[in-house]
């Protein structure tokens, strides 16, 4: 938020937004990185795949790598931007860490 000059009151008004969480290029690049790294995304729509890429590179571009065991709470903003951006019909929210270290 350091690098904007006017103030903002949402993390989708920030410039670096769109083209790190919704540019279907950014994405589509990201996947292949994740596919790599996991393997593929199964049982999941078009949508619901770009829109979990968008969650995980909004995590990565203001936290930076989590690991499995650590979880952040994404701001409601950002969630309703991406779903809106990549409906699907299906949301299942927040699920906190299984992993207890």
């Amino acid at each position: 938020m350091g690098q904007v000059i006017s103030p903002i009151t949402c993390m989708t008004e920030h410039p670096g937004f769109h083209p790190v969480c919704l540019n279907l290029y950014v994405l589509q690049t990201i996947y292949n990185i994740y596919k790599y790294d996991y393997g593929p995304l199964r049982h999941f729509t078009e949508e619901q795949r770009f829109r979990h890429l968008g969650y995980r590179s909004f995590v990565s571009w203001c936290w930076g790598y989590l690991g499995r065991s650590r979880r952040v709470v994404i701001p409601a903003c950002v969630v309703l931007r991406l779903r809106r951006e990549f409906p699907s019909g299906q949301y299942v929210g927040f699920w906190p860490s299984l992993d207890k270290g």
